[in-house]
């Protein structure tokens, strides 16, 4: 009986702990055996981390207002509506093609034109630096709601560089500065709005 016990008892037991139905000890090889010790993480995942967190909080902190939350209804056309603003419909036209076996982007003749212009955007700005005011920023037809993502697609996107830092808002802005195409950007973004600024209240709906 006490050797039937044993055999029970072992079947129910881990692997690497079963004991000697016979003698009722734990395996030799299963005492020796040495525990396995977690793995260590390499220096490029450890920056790799660092980073992204690092990214985060600054844009947590370049967004956050305590008595202001963002609004979590939809957000109409009609707000990105503007006088004499370029329609984000317009930037959308845009299209890759292959060109001795690489893809190039092809632009429409509307956004051609827009090239090297001065115009007028409005949307929603996406900080790329610390604080309250935005020299540097993402402005784009959707307002971002997650700290690690992009809002729309480079489609739907201007990196704009102001001459005078812009208050960041929830709310959209409007700004204008001189447009450029970019066929071949190494970060992806397909346009970019230098020297500009914010355009008075007036001009705006």
């Amino acid at each position: 009986m006490k050797y039937v016990r044993n055999c029970i008892r072992h079947s129910r037991m881990p692997e690497n702990v079963r004991q000697n139905p016979v003698s009722g000890r734990a395996s030799r090889r299963a005492l020796a055996r040495p525990s396995r010790a977690p793995s260590k993480r390499t220096k490029p995942e450890l920056f790799y981390i660092a980073c992204v967190s690092v990214a985060g909080v600054l844009s947590l902190l370049a967004v956050w207002n305590p008595g202001e939350t963002r609004k979590q209804s939809d957000h109409p056309a009609q707000w990105l509506e503007a006088p004499g603003v370029i329609p984000w419909d317009t930037l959308r036209n845009v299209r890759y093609d292959r060109k001795d076996g690489k893809p190039v982007l092809n632009f429409s003749h509307s956004i051609a034109a827009l090239d090297g212009k001065g115009v007028k955007l409005r949307g929603y700005i996406t900080p790329l630096e610390l604080g309250q005011y935005q020299a540097h920023f993402i402005l784009s037809s959707k307002p971002s709601n997650c700290s690690f993502c992009m809002p729309a697609g480079p489609d739907e996107m201007v990196e704009v560089h102001s001459k005078t830092p812009i208050k960041f808002s929830l709310d959209p802005v409007t700004v204008s500065g001189t447009f450029a195409i970019l066929p071949d950007d190494p970060n992806g973004l397909f346009y970019r709005l230098a020297d500009g600024g914010s355009v008075p209240s007036q001009d705006r709906l």
